[in-house]
C-alpha cells in the first residue's frame, strides 16, 4: 500500500513525494533565509505529524544584513526537508499498516497461534472444521473427511483439494498444494503433524469435550476469519435451540453407543453428543479416564437404557445394523431399548465425526423426533 505526503513550497505551490516509489523531492525557492516550516499531514485518523526545518544564517544574530544562501544551504535545506517527508510518509505507511487486525487464538492444546491478518484460505483435516465454516458461509481450500463433499456440509461441487493419508498421518503436500493460511485438526490425533504442517501454514488443534465447547470453536473459526457476525448469529441459534428442550426428557434414559459386537464404545458426557444427550434426557455414561469409552453390552444392560442411538461401524459392504447383530446376546434383547425396539440407527459419519453445531444440530433433531415418541 502506497502512501504520498504533499506540502505546500515556499513559493506556495504544491509538491509531493511518494514513500513506496522514493520519487525526488525538488528543491523550494526560498523568501525567507531564518525560519521555514513544512507539514507533512498523516491520514486524518492519526494526528497531523508538523516537521519544522530550521535554516539559519549567523550573520543574523551579528546584526549583520543577511546574506544570499550558498549552493550548499539551498542543498541542505532540500536535503532535510527531504529525509522529513519521508519520515512522515513512512509513519503513514505505518497507520495504514496497523489499519489491518492481527489476530491472536488459543487451540485446545494451550497454543497461541498468531496471525497477521484474518484468515481465507483454510485446510480442514477434521469435519467441525468443514462444520463451522460452513455455518460462516466459506468453504475449505482441502478436506480429509469424505463427509465434507455431502451437500449438507461444502458440498459436492465445493472447489476443495482432498487430503490423503491415513488418519493422523495426512499427506502435508496435499495441505501444502491448497495454499492455505490456517490449518484445523484434531487434538489428541493429529498434534504429531504440526511441525511439518507449520512449515507450510499455521496449525490450529480442536478438541472439543462437550456441545458448548463445538459452539465455542464455531465463535473462534468467525473470529479469525473476521465473519463474528455470521459465526455468532449461527452460535446463538443453535444454543437456542438446545434450550429449548433442555431438560425436557429427563425422564428418560438415553445411550449413544458405537462399534460392533466385541468392540463397544460410547459417548460420554465429555464428548459433543453425549453431552448433547445429557441437556435434554438422563445419560449417566460418565467418561473415567476416556472420553470415549469401551463398554459391556453386561453394562449397558446394567443401565437399562429406554433408548439407545447406535453407531454401525461397518467394514466393506456389510452394513447390517448394530442392533442386528447385538440380536443374538440374550443380556442384549433384555435391555428396555431393544426389549421396545427403540433402537435407533443413526448416520455414523455425523454423529461420530461431525462434532459441529451443523452435525449437532441433526443430532438434536433425531433425538427430539424419537423422544417426542415417547
Amino acid at each position: 500500500m502506497s502512501a504520498t505526503c504533499g506540502w505546500r513550497g515556499f513559493d506556495g505551490s504544491s509538491t509531493a513525494s511518494s514513500a513506496r516509489t522514493g520519487s525526488r523531492v525538488g528543491s523550494p525557492r526560498h523568501r525567507a533565509s531564518t525560519i521555514t516550516a513544512m507539514q507533512a499531514q498523516v491520514p486524518a485518523a492519526r494526528t497531523p505529524l508538523s516537521v519544522m526545518v530550521i535554516i539559519s544564517d549567523t550573520s543574523f544574530w551579528k546584526g549583520v544584513p543577511m546574506r544570499k544562501l550558498s549552493g550548499s544551504s539551498r542543498l541542505f535545506g532540500a536535503l532535510a526537508i527531504s529525509v522529513f517527508a519521508l519520515a512522515a510518509c513512512s509513519t503513514a505507511d505505518a497507520g495504514n499498516a496497523d489499519s489491518v487486525p492481527a489476530v491472536t487464538v488459543t487451540d485446545d492444546s494451550g497454543t497461541v497461534i498468531e496471525l497477521d491478518a484474518p484468515v481465507e484460505r483454510i485446510a480442514c483435516l477434521t469435519l467441525i472444521c468443514v462444520d463451522a465454516l460452513k455455518e460462516v458461509g466459506m468453504t475449505p481450500v482441502a478436506y480429509r473427511e469424505e463427509l465434507a463433499a455431502d451437500p449438507r456440509y461444502a458440498g459436492p461441487d465445493a472447489d476443495m483439494r482432498k487430503i490423503t493419508g491415513g488418519f493422523g498421518e495426512e499427506n502435508v503436500e496435499d495441505i501444502a498444494l491448497s495454499e492455505p493460511d490456517l490449518v484445523v485438526g484434531l487434538g489428541g490425533v493429529q498434534d504429531g503433524l504440526r511441525s511439518a504442517v507449520e512449515e507450510v501454514a499455521p496449525m490450529y488443534l480442536v478438541n472439543p469435550t462437550s456441545w458448548r465447547d463445538s459452539v465455542e470453536f464455531l465463535r473462534t473459526i468467525g473470529h479469525v476469519t473476521d465473519r463474528q457476525q455470521q459465526a455468532d448469529a449461527a452460535a446463538e441459534a443453535f444454543t437456542a435451540e438446545v434450550d429449548a428442550v433442555a431438560g425436557k426428557w429427563s425422564g428418560l434414559t438415553t445411550l449413544s453407543m458405537y462399534g460392533e459386537p466385541g468392540s463397544l464404545g460410547v459417548d460420554s458426557v465429555d464428548t459433543p453428543v453425549g453431552s448433547l444427550l445429557a441437556e435434554v434426557s438422563d445419560y449417566p455414561w460418565q467418561a473415567g479416564t476416556d472420553a470415549f469409552a469401551t463398554v459391556s453390552v453386561e453394562q449397558i444392560a446394567s443401565v437399562d437404557p429406554d433408548v439407545v442411538f447406535a453407531q454401525a461401524f461397518s467394514s466393506g459392504s456389510d452394513s447390517e445394523p448394530l442392533s442386528d447383530r447385538l440380536a443374538s446376546n440374550p443380556l442384549w434383547s433384555g435391555v428396555a431399548a431393544a426389549h421396545n425396539d427403540r433402537v435407533i440407527e443413526v448416520d455414523a459419519g455425523v454423529w461420530a465425526t461431525g462434532r459441529g453445531t451443523i452435525s449437532l444440530r441433526m443430532v438434536l433433531a433425531t433425538v427430539t423426533n424419537e423422544l417426542e415418541s415417547s
